[in-house]
């Protein structure tokens, strides 16, 4: 891949990462599925509020027995994500906080990278909870491992926090997880240099991507689901941005914003 380019491409990330060079990227900030697919969890989808499970749909794996499971399934990933990794670059996952403590365990012992720190999303207007007898779901957490010693880019002490807020509002795409402006900008901020390239696995609606130029890095995105890559794609040439990517069938995004409309 060409590092002056930027990339949205419809394939499994594994099969996209082994023919990446190793130590090429500075960044690695995605969010994997961790088993979110639930009837009883509320996200928005264009905007409309209906349950994570409605959400994803059933044509995607969102759910493990255990997290021991889960691991298995991830672990090959994060070999990846580790090798094409610089020294001094970040990995920053964004996981369920039921999973982060066992998987911070098994990277570390597992792989040459140190656990870092977390850092947390609180979100000012959280969404109903279907489930009365529970908290409101209002942060969400990722977890920062570096490769050696870490490059990050705090300025004043006062950015040097590991909580950011913001507020749950219109979504730029109908991605049930898409991630907002507000959580990705201080972490490509605090964690790369324009020029820098950024890789995220599991890109979604290309949020992470479509970030990261416009702050002047160069973004990869590997994007197994025709659907969500369509949306990405769609979204990147509303804004304007430069990315290749692979031509798949896009009628499948029609079906899905119907499947919206009518539920």
């Amino acid at each position: 891949m060409n590092a002056n380019k930027n990339y949205l491409l419809n394939m499994d990330s594994l099969n996209g990462m082994k023919n990446m060079q190793a130590n090429t990227v500075d960044l690695v900030l995605t969010d994997p599925p961790y088993g979110i697919a639930d009837s009883a969890k509320l996200t928005k989808v264009g905007s409309k509020i209906v349950s994570t499970n409605d959400a994803w749909g059933n044509d995607f794996k969102d759910a493990w027995d255990n997290v021991e499971d889960y691991w298995n399934w991830f672990k090959p990933f994060v070999e990846e994500m580790v090798r094409v990794m610089k020294d001094g670059a970040s990995m920053i996952l964004f996981l369920d906080r039921k999973y982060t403590g066992y998987i911070t365990y098994m990277i570390e012992k597992e792989f040459d990278v140190t656990f870092k720190n977390k850092v947390y999303f609180r979100k000012k207007n959280p969404m109903p909870s279907i489930r009365k007898n529970n908290y409101r779901s209002s942060i969400e957490e990722a977890i920062w491992f570096s490769k050696g010693k870490a490059n990050f880019n705090f300025g004043e002490q006062a950015e040097m926090t590991q909580v950011y807020e913001g507020p749950i509002g219109k979504k730029k795409t109908k991605h049930p997880t898409e991630k907002y402006t507000w959580m990705l900008e201080p972490l490509i901020k605090n964690h790369s240099n324009p020029g820098d390239v950024i890789l995220d696995c599991f890109s979604g609606s290309g949020s992470t991507v479509r970030n990261a130029i416009k702050m002047g890095r160069h973004g990869i995105g590997f994007e197994m689901s025709p659907v969500f890559h369509a949306m990405a794609k769609e979204q990147a040439a509303n804004e304007e941005l430069e990315v290749v990517c692979n031509e798949e069938e896009v009628e499948m995004i029609e079906s899905f914003y119907e499947f919206v409309e009518a539920n």
